[in-house]
């Protein structure tokens, strides 16, 4: 597996697991407009600090493993794979311990109000915490898999790059407009993963996103208040998931009364563990719609490789793995498949990666060779190629005409 792959396939496993970003940043001092578009919102908040942070990372050396923390406490690992090509890995942010908001209130040294606190606290809220020995056991894991040989590695922590100065800057005058604006984006993105996630019955993603939007906390029965807004996002999320299965044709009939039995549950109830337990239930039901209606009239053997090409489509996909893994020859896997979708096996998987691959163009501003790379296909002109077959136009033409 190339260095590529191995990458992104530890991004994946890192965010769906421990809800960690990965940035993997090649030829770094030609691609800083692409790294700043990606970068969390506390790296860019102003030119000298973005410029301060680009110093630091280029300035880094192999064979270290650097712990930074921004102007907010958040941490950061930094490390160079490869100087002379200028190739990095970001990890984070992500919080070591939960950080106490003493650091911000006390005797009101940093000019924060009160609402302003509740911002940062509700942002540290939604890091990932990892303490040391799990961040070194991520770290060694990831780098063993990056590299052929055992490599030793010299961690160094280093202070946060921007202090915060007792005084109000216009710097931190900033902070609490960017933090806000970024929960909202991070909400946007999560629920359109939610909406494909469903679309492709993914029950196991679908449930990772639900549970960055609703996480689980501890709600008193008699808290009227913040039940009422919990059922209200209940609402909201049955309605995203109704319409995500709609998309697919499942059927409307259905659709409609599982609708209206959730709405029933969640009015009817006032408990908080109850209501949270409806949230795995609803999205079993929607995806077992969409995997149903799809997969209807296939063979177990089919709807098994369809499954399991539409969750793996970032992945190398060939009729060979499928049918080991299903313990069937690949003869016998691609006559079936044929002869039942009408469509070889290779085929529906490029379909179904260029069907991917529009949901991404049109709703995403990542860069056209990044999302060639999460749907699982490396060379960029075969990509280019292959989506101007199946949709007439290029992905750049394709981007246009729908944005």
């Amino acid at each position: 597996m190339t260095i590529d792959k191995t990458i992104n396939l530890i991004k994946e496993m890192l965010d769906i697991t421990l809800d960690l970003q990965l940035f993997y940043i090649t030829d770094l001092t030609n691609n800083l407009d692409e790294l700043e578009i990606f970068l969390p919102s506390m790296l860019t908040i102003n030119k000298d600090y973005f410029d301060s942070f680009i110093n630091f990372m280029i300035n880094t050396k192999e064979k270290n493993i650097y712990s930074i923390i921004d102007s907010v406490f958040a941490n950061y690992i930094i490390i160079c794979l490869n100087e002379k090509n200028n190739d990095y890995i970001l990890l984070g942010p992500y919080m070591s311990i939960r950080r106490s908001m003493d650091v911000w209130s006390n005797d009101n040294q940093y000019n924060l109000t009160s609402d302003e606190v509740k911002v940062l606290k509700k942002y540290y809220k939604e890091l990932p915490i990892l303490n040391k020995n799990k961040m070194s056991n991520i770290l060694k894991t990831m780098l063993k898999n990056i590299y052929e040989e055992d490599n030793k590695f010299e961690f160094i922590e280093k202070n946060n790059l921007n202090n915060l100065k007792p005084e109000k800057t216009k710097h931190q005058n900033g902070l609490i407009e960017i933090l806000q604006s970024q929960s909202l984006e991070k909400n946007s993105a999560t629920e359109y993963k939610l909406f494909l996630a469903v679309r492709e019955g993914d029950k196991f993603l679908a449930s990772k996103c639900l549970d960055k939007l609703l996480p689980q906390t501890s709600i008193n029965s008699n808290d009227f208040n913040n039940i009422r807004d919990y059922k209200n996002k209940l609402i909201y999320y049955n309605a995203i998931l109704k319409k995500a299965a709609e998309l697919e044709a499942a059927p409307i009939v259905y659709l409609e009364s599982l609708y209206s039995t959730n709405l029933n549950k969640i009015e009817s109830s006032n408990d908080f563990t109850e209501l949270y337990n409806l949230v795995s239930y609803m999205i079993i039901d929607y995806c077992n719609a969409v995997i149903n209606f799809k997969l209807k009239g296939y063979s177990p053997l089919v709807r098994k490789s369809i499954n399991y090409i539409n969750l793996n489509l970032g992945n190398y996909l060939s009729v060979q793995n499928i049918s080991n893994l299903f313990y069937v020859s690949p003869t016998y896997l691609a006559r079936l498949f044929k002869k039942e979708v009408n469509s070889s096996v290779i085929e529906y998987i490029n379909k179904q990666r260029i069907r991917r691959s529009t949901f991404l163009l049109k709703d995403t501003s990542l860069p056209i060779h990044q999302i060639s790379h999460i749907v699982g296909i490396d060379d960029l002109n075969y990509f280019s190629r292959l989506f101007k077959k199946c949709m007439n136009k290029t992905p750049s033409q394709y981007r246009k005409d729908n944005t």
